[in-house]
């Protein structure tokens, strides 16, 4: 079922955007991509990705998996 989504802290949301899938396979989604900059242009979701949860178990726990492989 649906789990829903959460963001995971990650420093640069971009880099790990792309290392999460060219190391690990895993596609989740910078989380500045879903912000909008303060009045100083500061995007305060930069630093995270969102994972979006929606597939069985088994599934999310590989991937869970190698998100922390690939991240630490």
């Amino acid at each position: 079922g649906d789990l829903g989504a959460s963001l995971v802290e990650v420093g640069d949301g971009e880099a790990a955007t792309v290392e999460l899938w060219r190391r690990g396979g895993v596609k989740v989604l910078p989380g500045g991509y879903l912000a909008v900059p303060d009045r100083e242009g500061r995007n305060p979701a930069r630093g995270y990705v969102r994972l979006a949860m929606v597939h069985d178990e088994a599934t999310l726990e590989r991937a869970l998996d190698r998100l922390v492989e690939v991240l630490g």
